[in-house]
C-alpha cells in the first residue's frame, strides 16, 4: 500500500504515530520477551573441533562429542510425560524464565533432588508446563507437589497409569440422548468404551458434555471414516443436530465436522477475475474524499442543536472532521500527457444474511478495506460457542468457548478512505502440547435465548440497496454517504440503526466524520439502548426494547430514546461513563468487526478466568461493559490509541475505559459497570 504523508490535527496535544502497515503480526501485550537462547561452554565447542580435526577419530566419536551438551539418553519405555497447569504464567513467562525459576534453591527439597530425573522442559502458551521423568519412583513422588515459579504458585499434577488412553469428548450434546445410548454407539462402531465420565465435575456438578475413554493410547481406528478423516460428528437422533466430537489428539480436530463444511462454490469466470483484482482496484482507483451531502456539513462548524438533549456533548474540538489528503489521479484527473485509463470496477453480488457473519463483513469489506488475498478469507475452523444465563449476572448472558485459544496475533489493513484509522482484526489459534497450532474462529450457536431469526430478517431490510453490481470503489462510497445520510440516519428505531451497522459494518466507517449534532443523538441513543437491554426484566414486563420503554417512559419519550439520556443518567459521571461505553461499543463493531463478532476471539482478549458475555435482553450481539474495559486495555485497541487517525472523541473514550479501575469480583460479579435509573 503506498504511504500518504498527513499532518496532525492542532487540537492534539501530541501528534499519534501512524498506523502500521497492514497485514502486521502484532505480538500480544502481555506476551513475554523472546527467552535468551543458552549458549554452551568454550570447552564444549573446542572438545567437538577435535574430534572433528582428528584424524583417528571415527563417525561415532565425532557424533559423540556433537552430542555431548544433551541429556543423557533415557530407554522410551522409562520416559513419563508430567504436566503442570499454568494459565497466567505461561502467558506471562518464557521458558527461559520458567527454567531460571525452577532451578532456584527455594524449590522444595523434593523437587530439587528430583531434577537430574527431569528433562524436555515446554512451555504451551496459556496453558501449561509439560516435561518428561526418567524415575519411576521421582514419578510418584512428584504428583501433588506445590512449586513457586516466578512468584506463581503452582502444582504438578498427579501422574496415573491411565492417562494415556485415548478418549474423545462430546460436545453439544442432545438433552434427550441416554448415557447407554453413547456406550451402545461406540460399541456398534467397534472401540468398546472403557469408561465414559462427564467432561467437567466439580464436586457435585457435572456437565452435560461426556468424554469417552478407549482401551489404547492412539486412536481406535473405528473413529477414521472411509475416506479416512477423523470422526468429527455424531448424529444420535436422526433428523436432530449432530453432537461434535473433539479428539485428544488436536491435529484430528483441524478437520471440520461434515455439517459445518461450506457448500461447493460454484465457479464464476467473472467473479474470480473481480475477486483476484479487488485490491488492485482499490488502490488504483482510491480517490480523494469524496464530498459528504450538503446537509452534513456547517459552515460554523458542527453544534448542538437547542432542542437536543443537554447530556455531555462531544466536544467539538474532539470530533473527527475530514482531513486533507494526498492527492491521486482519478476518473475526472489524469497528468498531462497521459492517456485517460477507465476505473477498475468491482463486481460486488450478494451475500444472503444466513451466511456466516465473517462472511457477511468481509463483504461489506470489499474495497472499502484493502486486504490482499481473496474477497472472502475464512477466518480459522468454526466453533460453535453456547449461550446460557448467567447466574451471578442479571445483566448478561455468557458464553461457552470449547476450545480456548492461547495465541493471537494482531492484523491490520488500510481502508479505502485515508483520513481514518486501520480495520483491525486477529487471529486466534490454539497450540496443543506437540507445539502444533490450529486457526479457530467462533459463532453464536443456535439458541432460543435470542431471536436470530427476527434479527436476520430485520439485517436483510436494512441492506445498502445497491443499484448495480458493477461499480467502482468511488461509486460504492457515493452510494454509501447517500444511504447514511437519506436513510440511516432518518430511522425512528435503533434496532434498526444497529441491523443496518452489523450486516455491512464497513459501510458505516465514516460515522465518526458527521457533524457532532447527529454523533451526540446516535452515540445517547446507543447508550439507552446499552441499558435498558442490560436491564432485568420486571415481572409481566415485555423483553422488546421500544415496549418497556413505553412502559417506563411514555409513548413520547420512547420516541426518541436519545431524548432520555439525560434521565437514564442524571448523575455527570455515569453519564459520561455511559457514554464512553457506547461511543467505544459502537467503534470497535465498525473498525473491528471482525473480532466484535467472534466470541472466540474476545475470550483470546479477555483474562483466562473471564468469559465472554453479551447484554442479556439485546437481540443484537452487544459486549458487556466489562468486556469492553478488558478490551480497552489490550493491543488491538491500542492500535487506535495509537494512531493519529482515530476520531479524538474515540480516542477520548477508548482512553476512559482502559483507565476505569476494574471491579473487585471482575470473573464471577455483574458485566454492568454503570447502573442507570430506569
Amino acid at each position: 500500500m503506498v504511504a500518504t504523508s498527513r499532518a496532525p490535527r492542532s487540537s492534539a496535544p501530541t501528534p499519534r504515530p501512524p498506523a502500521p502497515p497492514p497485514n502486521q503480526a502484532r505480538p500480544q501485550a502481555n506476551r513475554p520477551a523472546p527467552p535468551i537462547r543458552w549458549t554452551p561452554d568454550d570447552c564444549q565447542f573446542e572438545a567437538s573441533f577435535d574430534r572433528l580435526s582428528d584424524a583417528d577419530a571415527t563417525d561415532a566419536d565425532r557424533r559423540f562429542a556433537a552430542l555431548a551438551a544433551l541429556p543423557t539418553p533415557a530407554d522410551a519405555k522409562i520416559c513419563t510425560q508430567m504436566w503442570i497447569p499454568a494459565v497466567q504464567l505461561t502467558a506471562d513467562h518464557n521458558i527461559s524464565e520458567i527454567l531460571k525459576s525452577l532451578e532456584s534453591e527455594d524449590q522444595p527439597q523434593i523437587w530439587k533432588d528430583s531434577r537430574v530425573f527431569l528433562r524436555d522442559f515446554n512451555r504451551i502458551p496459556r496453558r501449561g508446563i509439560s516435561f518428561v521423568c526418567t524415575s519411576d519412583t521421582v514419578l510418584s513422588r512428584l504428583g501433588g507437589v506445590h512449586l513457586t515459579i516466578c512468584g506463581k504458585q503452582v502444582t504438578i499434577r498427579k501422574y496415573s497409569r491411565f492417562d494415556k488412553l485415548y478418549y474423545v469428548d462430546l460436545q453439544r450434546l442432545p438433552t434427550d440422548v441416554s448415557d447407554q445410548a453413547i456406550y451402545d454407539w461406540f460399541t456398534l462402531r467397534g472401540p468398546r468404551p472403557v469408561l465414559i465420565t462427564p467432561t467437567q465435575v466439580h464436586g457435585m456438578l457435572s456437565s452435560r458434555a461426556r468424554t469417552v475413554y478407549f482401551n489404547g493410547v492412539s486412536c481406535p481406528v473405528e473413529l477414521f471414516e472411509p475416506d479416512h478423516s477423523p470422526l468429527r460428528e455424531i448424529f444420535f437422533i436422526p433428523g436432530e443436530k449432530p453432537c461434535f466430537v473433539q479428539h485428544r489428539l488436536q491435529r484430528y480436530n483441524r478437520v471440520r465436522p461434515p455439517s459445518l463444511q461450506p457448500p461447493p462454490r460454484r465457479p464464476s469466470e467473472a467473479s474470480d477475475v473481480s475477486m483476484g483484482g479487488g485490491d488492485d482496484a482499490a488502490r488504483t482507483t482510491r480517490p480523494p474524499e469524496p464530498d459528504m451531502p450538503s446537509q452534513s456539513r456547517s459552515p460554523d462548524g458542527p453544534s448542538i442543536a437547542a432542542n437536543e438533549p443537554s447530556g455531555p456533548a462531544l466536544d467539538t474540538a474532539r470530533v473527527a472532521t475530514p482531513q486533507p489528503r494526498t492527492h491521486v489521479p482519478t476518473e475526472a484527473t489524469h497528468p498531462p500527457g497521459s492517456v485517460p485509463s477507465a476505473p477498475k470496477r468491482m463486481i460486488l453480488n450478494s451475500v444472503a444474511t444466513g451466511e456466516p457473519e465473517w462472511k457477511l463483513i468481509q463483504h461489506s469489506q470489499y474495497g472499502i478495506i484493502n486486504r490482499t488475498g481473496g474477497k472472502f478469507i475464512e477466518p480459522g475452523t468454526p466453533i460453535p460457542c453456547e449461550l446460557a444465563p448467567d447466574a451471578s449476572d442479571p445483566h448478561a448472558l455468557v458464553y461457552t468457548v470449547p476450545v480456548t485459544p492461547n495465541m493471537y496475533d494482531v492484523l491490520c489493513d488500510e481502508g479505502f478512505d485515508e483520513t481514518l484509522p486501520p480495520d483491525v482484526d486477529l487471529s486466534a489459534k490454539e497450540q496443543d502440547d506437540s507445539g502444533m497450532t490450529m486457526a479457530i474462529s467462533g459463532y453464536t450457536a443456535d439458541t432460543h435465548l435470542v431471536p436470530m431469526n427476527a434479527v436476520r430478517a430485520l439485517k436483510e431490510t436494512r441492506k445498502l440497496p445497491l443499484k448495480v453490481d458493477h461499480v467502482t470503489v468511488m461509486e460504492l462510497q457515493r452510494e454509501i454517504d447517500e444511504f447514511l445520510e437519506k436513510d440511516v440516519l432518518s430511522y425512528t428505531s435503533h434496532e434498526d440503526v444497529l441491523a443496518a451497522i452489523q450486516v455491512q459494518p464497513a459501510y458505516f466507517r465514516r460515522i465518526f466524520q458527521l457533524p457532532v449534532d447527529k454523533q451526540q443523538r446516535l452515540f445517547q441513543a446507543h447508550a439507552v439502548y446499552r441499558s435498558v437491554c442490560s436491564e432485568p426484566v420486571r415481572d409481566g414486563e415485555p423483553t422488546e426494547f421500544l415496549d418497556r420503554l413505553r412502559i417506563r417512559f411514555g409513548d413520547e419519550a420512547s420516541a426518541n430514546p436519545a431524548q432520555l439520556f439525560d434521565r437514564v443518567y442524571p448523575a455527570e459521571d455515569p453519564r459520561a461513563a455511559a457514554l464512553h461505553c457506547a461511543i467505544s461499543d459502537m467503534f470497535l463493531m465498525i473498525f473491528a468487526p471482525g473480532i466484535y463478532i467472534d466470541p472466540v476471539k474476545i475470550q483470546a482478549l479477555l483474562p483466562p478466568q473471564m468469559s465472554p458475555k453479551r447484554l442479556r435482553h439485546a437481540p443484537f450481539l452487544l459486549w458487556g461493559d466489562v468486556n469492553l474495559l478488558h478490551l480497552a486495555r489490550t493491543d488491538a485497541v491500542k492500535i487506535f490509541l495509537d494512531d493519529e487517525r482515530t476520531p479524538q472523541h474515540v480516542h477520548a473514550a477508548l482512553s476512559h475505559l482502559s483507565l476505569t479501575e476494574l471491579p473487585s469480583s471482575v470473573e464471577t460479579g455483574p458485566s454492568r459497570l454503570v447502573p442507570p435509573q430506569l
